[in-house]
């Protein structure tokens, strides 16, 4: 049986419809699958052929109903006078293929340490950003600057997918302090006495229980290795490498103002949204009758099957009016917010694998400000950077 992919469906109904077919066969219009259907005929025949039975039709009395048209053809021919419609989707499957050349959208995943808009500014400042040629993208470039340049940042994968660049890493509680001199020496990054220490690569200059100073060398690159008799030594240089615990005093400072601006909310809210392509924004709305407020933007970018998405972003912006009205802290609510921030550094100290022996907290008034100042009795790493957990906390 031949299969034929553009046909109608139709229905022969008459007393003559034996006949019409037997007369299709001799002008060589050609009916397929054809079935009895009670007192009618259905086949198929293609959009030619149809219009060829017209004569016939007229000569056999028979009534011919056509119950399915399968002819992109007849799509075309129902749609004839409306030419928009099919403009428009040829529009859009053109503007489409153009978007898909080009990032609209550019996703992080794993950060913690670096906001999503610290992120962009980096790709931005190495010439990477949304409306850049997909061709033009070199991931394994991108993936050595973040390598390279984000300290804390221990794995990267830059990909393409459709036309998102989607960027995931995966960062370290805290960076290390550059305890290596440049010949390969470990340095003490602080002053204290040594608690415990193990050699992997190098010689050891300290031993437990010996005072350091910032800057002192702990460990020497250089191994001593003397021969049978121990008279001639040989000299080899390494990259020193240990396992060292320094118990020191740390410090703590902050202060906040004694007056501050507190928010008082109205309670008028206002939804409002933006259409952004690009650089340019359209906003929908405007916050006519709100003097002061705060914003919250939810925006994302149209997406088709979750890996193309348009170059078009929609936001969603939420207005909150609120008043501000000065008032001044009372010692123990100024007291209260520096001792929390007080334990969240000491909890974000233990979590980079510090040991907190021993810490006091002092707090008292200066001018217009109050001011907090801690003394912290703890046992570090000699590699453990403190200013990052300081940055950190702010």
């Amino acid at each position: 049986m031949k299969r034929i992919h553009n046909y109608i469906v139709i229905e022969i109904s008459g007393w003559e419809r034996e006949r019409f077919v037997n007369l299709c066969c001799r002008r060589g219009i050609t009916l397929y699958n054809c079935q009895c259907v009670k007192e009618t005929i259905r086949a198929r025949i293609t959009r030619q052929d149809y219009f060829k039975t017209k004569e016939l039709r007229r000569k056999c009395h028979v009534h011919i109903k056509v119950l399915k048209k399968h002819d992109i053809e007849f799509l075309f021919a129902r749609y004839r006078r409306n030419y928009s419609i099919i403009a428009g989707f040829a529009t859009a499957f053109v503007l489409m293929f153009i978007a898909s050349r080009f990032v609209w959208s550019i996703e992080f995943d794993g950060n913690y340490i670096y906001t999503d808009d610290s992120m962009r500014r980096f790709l931005k400042e190495h010439g990477i950003s949304t409306g850049d040629k997909v061709k033009n993208i070199d991931t394994e470039n991108i993936e050595k600057a973040i390598k390279n340049e984000l300290s804390q940042v221990t794995w990267v994968n830059v990909r393409i997918e459709g036309n998102i660049l989607k960027v995931s890493i995966d960062e370290s509680k805290a960076d290390e302090l550059h305890s290596t001199t440049n010949d390969g020496n470990i340095i003490s990054g602080y002053s204290g006495v040594i608690e415990y220490i193990i050699t992997r690569s190098g010689t050891p200059k300290v031993t437990v229980g010996d005072e350091v100073s910032e800057g002192d060398i702990l460990v020497e690159n250089t191994l001593y290795v003397p021969d049978d008799y121990e008279e001639n030594i040989q000299q080899f240089q390494t990259q020193a490498q240990a396992d060292i615990l320094i118990r020191t005093q740390l410090s703590w400072d902050k202060e906040i103002n004694a007056v501050y601006a507190d928010k008082i909310y109205t309670g008028r809210k206002m939804t409002t949204y933006a259409i952004s392509i690009d650089k340019y924004e359209i906003s929908l709305g405007f916050p006519r009758h709100l003097k002061e407020y705060d914003k919250v933007v939810n925006e994302g970018n149209i997406k088709i099957a979750n890996f193309i998405a348009l170059p078009v972003c929609v936001q969603k912006i939420t207005l909150n009016e609120y008043k501000e009205n000065e008032t001044e802290y009372s010692e123990e609510e100024a007291a209260a917010i520096l001792n929390e921030k007080a334990e969240r550094f000491i909890k974000h100290l233990k979590e980079n694998e510090v040991q907190i022996n021993d810490y006091h907290v002092n707090i008292e008034r200066s001018g217009d400000k109050y001011i907090a100042h801690a003394d912290i009795d703890a046992t570090v790493p000699a590699d453990f950077d403190v200013r990052k957990v300081e940055t950190s906390d702010e």
